[in-house]
């Protein structure tokens, strides 16, 4: 069973500098119903932590202590 299903899973490698997108998760604030949009951003990953878990800024770096899951951004192109 687990080699099935480690068979379709593609780990993510992202890299300091790349712009992701953030998902909306429900139980946040910005979650504000059906037609509302599902990611946020751009954001610039500042520093890749272990086990997944990349730091964020905002483009103009004002937001500076967000750290999120890799399975919760997708990668953001221009």
């Amino acid at each position: 069973m687990a080699r099935a299903y480690k068979k379709r899973v593609h780990p993510r490698h992202f890299e300091v500098g790349q712009l992701v997108l953030k998902r909306i998760l429900p139980h946040q604030e910005e979650a504000k119903g059906k037609f509302a949009p599902n990611w946020q951003g751009p954001y610039l990953i500042k520093e890749v932590l272990t086990k997944g878990a990349l730091h964020l800024t905002d483009v103009e770096g004002k937001i500076t202590r967000m750290i999120v899951n890799a399975d919760a951004v997708k990668r953001y192109y221009i």
